[in-house]
C-alpha cells in the first residue's frame, strides 16, 4: 500500500491525546467502612469492572477514530502496475501509409483509427503524435482534433525501425517513463524481422486488420519503342489474387480521352500496349478502375519534350565504331578530326570524346575544363604517341607493352545500371596489348585481371587506360563497348522520363538556359515548390521528388512560363499487403484501440482507499457514542 501524501501519517503521534485523556481519568477510589454494607460488596466489584471495560473500550474507539482520520487524508492506495505511480512520456504513431485505406470491421483503417483516438482518449492525457509525414509534440486530444482529421495518406513510408528511433528522439524527458504505442496494419515490406524493442522503453502494438485484401496495381510504364510520331508504350499491372476478366486500361492526355485496352492477367501478372500517334507531348495518366487500394490504379505520365544529347568526337584515330554508336534519334552528335575542331562548339555538348588525338594544345585544354566545370562529361582514350594529356587529368603517359585481359566489372556503377540480369562469371572477356602505367584508380568502372584499371572515372572525366583501335585492343567488338559508351552519353544529360517516384532523389535535366538570378519551379496549379537546381551552360539540373508528396503531373515554370513537364508518382510498395503474423509482432500486442486504452486504463488505474477510511472514522465515532450511553 502506498500513500499520496505520507507526511501526513505523523499525524498518528495525536493517540496519545485520547490515551492521556484516558490515564486522567483512573483516579483511585479510598476506602470508607460502615456497617451493614455486606451485602452490597458483590454489586460494587462488578460496577468496578464494567466501568473499567467502558473506558478501555472508549480509548480504542476514539484511537482507531484518529487513526482512521489520519489515514483517511494520508490517501492510501494500491498501484495497478510498477508504473502507474510515475511520471509518463507517450509517443503515438498512426501509420497514414496508403495501405491503410484498406477497409477494415468499421470502413477504412486510418480513418477509423483516427475517430477512436480522438474519442475513447483522456482529454487531459499529454502525449506526441506522430505519421509518417507529421508530428504533433506535446499535444492533447482536443488541440490535435482539427489537424488530425484533415491529415490525409502519406506517400512516404517510415520502416518499424525508424518508427521506433523517431519516437525514442521525441520522449527527451529522462526522468518520465517512456511509452511508445504503434498503430498499423503492420506491413512487412522489406522483408526483414520485426525490431526488438528499444532499451527502457516500454512497446504497444494495435495491429488493425483489412477484411478485403484483393487488389489490382499499376506496377510501371515506359516507352517501348518509339519511330517518328509513333510510340508504343508499355504498361505492366499486377494483382494479389487470380484475376478471371480481362482488366481495362484507360489513357488520357490532357483529361481527353487518347486510347483504351484490355489486358488478361496470367499468373496474377499482365502487360498491356498503347500503340498511339502524338504530335505534341502527352501530359496525362493511365488508369483502371479496382475496389482495392486507391493510389496505385492511376500513373502519370509525360512524355516532356524530346531532347538530343549532344556528343561531340575529337578524333586521332578511326572513330567508326562511335559513328555507329551515336547515330540514334536521341543523339545530336558530330565527329570531326583533330586539326578541324571549332572550340566554340565544345560548350555546348553534353559529352565530349577525345579519341586518340596525338596532341592537347593548350586552348583545347582550357576549353575541355571549362566544360567539365560546367557539368559537361569527358571521355579520354589516349593516343601513343601523345602529349598535352596532363593538362585534362593525364599525367606522365607511358605505355607498356604488355598484354592483359579485361576480366572485372564493377555491377554496382551506373553505367551499368539496368545491363545484366545478374552478374556473370563465364563472359568473353576482351583484352588489350599495351597499357599505360596506371595505379588502381578510386572510382575503376572496368579492370584488368590483375586488378588495376582499364576505365574509371574521376569527376566528369571517364578515363581509358589503353588506346582503343583494332590494332591494340579488341574492346571494339565487345559486347561491353554500347552499354559503355551509350550509357556515357545517356548520363551526360538524365533524359526525362515518363514519370519519377515521390520521395527519391531524382535528377533531371531541364533544356533551357537561365540567367543567374532565375530560378526554375514546379507546380501542379494548387501548389509550386522550387527544387534544389544547378544551371550549366545548355541546361539545368535539377533534383526533385522530396520536396513534395502528391502524385500528379507539374509544370516546369520558368518567370511563369511553362517550359516543360514532369510526373511523379508514389513508389509502389504500400500494395504488396505483406503482413507481419502476430508471432513476428512478439508480446503487448492489442487487435483494436478499444483493447489498447482498456489494457492502459487498467495499468494505471488507482484503487484508492480513503474514503474506506472516512467510512471507519464514522463507525468508531458512532462506537464511541454508543459505548458512552448503553454501557454501564
Amino acid at each position: 500500500m502506498l500513500f499520496k501524501n505520507p507526511i501526513i501519517l505523523y499525524g498518528l503521534f495525536f493517540l496519545i491525546v485520547p490515551i492521556i485523556v484516558h490515564l486522567f481519568q483512573l483516579r483511585k477510589f479510598s476506602k470508607v467502612a460502615f456497617t451493614n454494607v455486606a451485602f452490597l460488596k458483590p454489586l460494587i466489584n462488578q460496577t468496578r469492572k464494567s466501568r473499567q471495560l467502558k473506558k478501555w473500550l472508549t480509548l480504542l474507539a476514539r484511537c482507531l477514530t484518529v487513526a482512521c482520520i489520519v489515514f483517511a487524508f494520508a490517501q492510501p492506495f494500491l498501484p495497478g502496475s510498477n508504473t502507474a505511480t510515475q511520471e509518463k512520456q507517450t509517443a503515438i504513431y498512426l501509420d497514414n501509409s496508403y495501405s491503410m485505406e484498406l477497409n477494415g470491421k468499421n470502413g477504412p483503417l486510418y480513418k477509423n483509427a483516427t475517430s477512436q483516438l480522438l474519442e475513447k482518449l483522456p482529454a487531459d492525457r499529454v502525449f506526441t503524435l506522430f505519421t509518417n509525414d507529421k508530428v504533433f509534440a506535446n499535444t492533447n486530444r482536443q488541440q490535435i482534433t482539427n489537424d488530425l482529421l484533415a491529415n490525409t495518406y502519406s506517400t512516404e513510408s517510415l520502416s518499424f525501425n525508424q518508427i521506433q528511433l523517431k519516437a525514442s528522439s521525441l520522449l527527451d524527458d529522462k526522468n518520465a517513463a517512456k511509452e511508445i504505442i504503434i498503430i498499423s496494419d503492420f506491413q512487412n515490406t522489406t522483408g526483414v524481422n520485426f525490431p526488438d524493442t528499444l532499451q527502457n522503453i516500454k512497446r504497444e502494438l494495435v495491429k488493425l486488420e483489412p477484411q478485403e485484401m484483393n487488389n489490382i496495381s499499376i506496377d510501371t510504364a515506359f516507352v517501348a519503342n518509339q519511330s517518328g510520331s509513333s510510340l508504343k508504350l508499355q504498361v505492366d499491372i499486377s494483382a494479389n489474387y487470380e484475376v478471371n476478366e480481362p482488366v481495362t486500361l484507360t489513357l488520357e492526355n490532357n483529361t481527353i480521352l487518347l486510347a483504351k485496352t484490355s489486358v488478361l492477367l496470367e499468373n496474377q501478372n499482365g502487360t498491356a500496349y498503347f500503340d498511339i500517334e502524338i504530335d505534341e507531348p502527352i501530359i496525362g495518366k493511365i488508369y483502371i478502375e479496382d475496389k482495392g487500394i486507391s493510389f496505385d490504379n492511376e500513373l502519370f505520365i509525360s512524355t516532356g519534350t524530346k531532347q538530343k544529347i549532344k556528343v561531340l568526337s575529337i578524333n586521332g584515330a578511326d572513330s567508326n565504331f562511335l559513328d555507329r554508336l551515336y547515330n540514334e534519334d536521341q543523339f545530336d552528335y558530330l565527329s570531326v578530326k583533330e586539326r578541324d575542331v571549332n572550340y566554340n562548339l565544345i560548350k555546348d555538348q553534353n559529352l565530349v570524346i577525345i579519341n586518340e588525338v596525338g596532341n592537347i594544345p593548350a586552348s583545347l585544354s582550357i576549353e575541355l575544363n571549362k566544360l567539365t566545370k560546367n557539368g559537361g562529361f569527358l571521355v579520354v582514350i589516349p593516343s601513343s604517341p601523345s602529349s598535352g594529356y596532363e593538362t585534362i587529368g593525364l599525367a606522365g603517359i607511358e605505355y607498356n607493352d604488355v598484354s592483359k585481359k579485361i576480366t572485372q566489372i564493377n555491377f554496382n556503377h551506373p553505367l551499368f545500371k539496368g545491363v545484366f540480369n545478374k552478374r556473370v562469371s563465364n563472359f568473353q572477356y576482351p583484352n588489350v596489348k599495351s597499357v599505360l602505367k596506371s595505379t588502381n584508380a578510386i572510382d575503376p568502372i572496368l579492370k584488368y585481371e590483375d586488378g588495376s584499371s582499364f576505365l574509371y572515372k574521376n569527376q566528369n572525366t571517364y578515363i581509358f587506360t589503353s588506346s582503343l583501335n583494332l590494332e591494340n585492343s579488341n574492346f571494339q567488338n565487345s559486347p561491353l563497348i554500347v552499354p559503355v559508351l551509350y550509357n556515357m552519353a545517356v548520363n551526360a544529360l538524365p533524359i526525362s522520363q515518363l514519370y519519377y517516384e515521390l520521395n527519391s532523389s531524382n535528377a533531371i535535366a531541364v533544356n533551357t538556359d537561365i540567367n543567374q538570378d532565375q530560378i526554375v519551379s514546379l507546380s501542379n496549379g494548387i501548389t509550386e515548390v522550387i527544387p534544389r537546381q544547378q544551371a550549366f551552360d545548355n541546361y539545368v539540373l535539377i533534383t526533385a521528388g522530396q520536396d513534395f508528396s502528391t502524385a500528379g503531373n507539374y509544370d516546369v515554370l520558368l518567370k511563369e512560363e511553362k517550359i516543360s513537364n514532369i510526373s511523379f508518382n508514389a513508389k509502389r510498395q504500400e500494395n504488396k499487403l505483406n503482413y507481419y503474423s502476430n508471432t513476428d509482432l512478439g508480446g503487448n500486442l492489442s487487435v483494436s484501440i478499444d483493447d489498447l486504452l482498456y489494457k492502459l486504463d487498467q495499468e494505471e488505474n488507482i484503487l484508492s482507499f480513503w474514503k474506506y477510511f472516512v467510512m471507519g472514522a464514522l463507525f468508531f465515532l458512532i462506537c464511541e457514542l454508543l459505548i458512552l450511553k448503553f454501557l454501564k
